[in-house]
């Protein structure tokens, strides 16, 4: 079973450098804000692919236009469905869908944990 989780509606990704952020992925449901832990993703990744020690939080597929991240009890599944998000709406990502991806996986990368390519 997997969340579907829409590209427009990530609010932030949290990278560790201060004392209370954990590195996280922040994103705005009908009732309200909710994060993502990575330390949690990876431990759910190594466990499910049977690695030891691991810093990858999920797949990525730019073809298919998804990032699914390994969260407790079900993935979170995050796709890119419009063709264009104008950046006036105040959203982290904009830009094509192209444009959107690459700058998840950029943010991602900011932080001390990877996503794996299945393109």
């Amino acid at each position: 079973m997997e969340m579907i989780l829409c590209d427009d509606q990530i609010v932030a990704v949290n990278r560790s450098k201060a004392e209370n952020f954990s590195d996280s992925l922040v994103y705005k449901a009908k009732d309200g804000f909710h994060q993502i832990d990575f330390e949690e993703c990876a431990k759910n990744f190594a466990d499910i692919h049977s690695i030891k020690e691991n810093r990858c939080i999920g797949e990525r597929n730019i073809e298919k236009r998804y990032v699914l991240l390994y969260t407790n009890g079900f993935h979170t599944k995050i796709v890119f469905r419009k063709a264009f998000v104008f950046p006036f709406r105040n959203h982290l990502l904009h830009g094509t869908r192209r444009e959107r991806f690459l700058k998840l996986q950029a943010l991602l990368s900011q932080t001390k944990y990877t996503t794996y390519d299945m393109t």
